[in-house]
């Protein structure tokens, strides 16, 4: 997108819009039931030993595991905005309880966006996959991280959700606070 006009068609404020956040947080507990029935599913499968006590000890790890795929969950993002737009800077923040990363003032198509914001689940589920079938993670700890990150993902499935049904030849500016559309 270069110099051209650009017509202003939607604006998403994310980060200050209160009502929002709230209704993605109730989403994100009812996705956190949904991605962890199915993914107990999977680990059942292939465990037995998926109910297998969560200790204190387990439960650290788990929060230290889930702390670390965050800061992993935005990087991929970066990596992404980078490849898509590589003169633009990407800034990382925390605020109302969400991490993000933004390259504000950059536009991308929407399919460039849809993959912004879809690769870290793709990503992380798929080597959480991996590991979990290598016996790396416990079926316990496999179910509960993908469920818990799944459910932290809930800003990036709304996005992909907005951009799908937004009109075919927009362009997507990613802000500080959300994203815009323009024709």
């Amino acid at each position: 997108m270069g110099n051209e006009k650009r017509i202003l068609l939607k604006e998403i404020n994310l980060l200050e819009n209160k009502k929002l956040i709230w209704g993605l947080n109730i989403a994100g507990i009812m996705l956190f039931f949904v991605f962890f029935f199915i993914f107990s599913k999977l680990g059942f499968l292939y465990s037995a030993s998926l109910y297998q006590t969560f200790d204190f000890g387990a439960l650290m790890l788990g929060v230290i595991l889930f702390l670390g795929l965050i800061i992993i969950h935005e990087l991929i993002h970066a990596v992404f905005f980078k490849t898509f737009q590589p003169t633009k800077k990407v800034k990382f923040g925390f605020k109302n309880g969400m991490a993000y990363a933004t390259s504000p003032h950059s536009y991308y198509k929407k399919y460039q966006f849809i993959i912004i914001c879809l690769a870290p689940f793709i990503i992380i589920t798929a080597g959480l996959i991996i590991f979990f079938l290598l016996n790396i993670l416990p079926a316990s700890m496999f179910a509960f991280l993908v469920a818990l990150h799944g459910a932290g993902c809930v800003g990036d499935f709304y996005f992909t959700y907005l951009i799908l049904f937004a009109p075919k030849n927009i362009w997507i500016e990613d802000t500080e606070q959300g994203i815009n559309f323009y024709y």
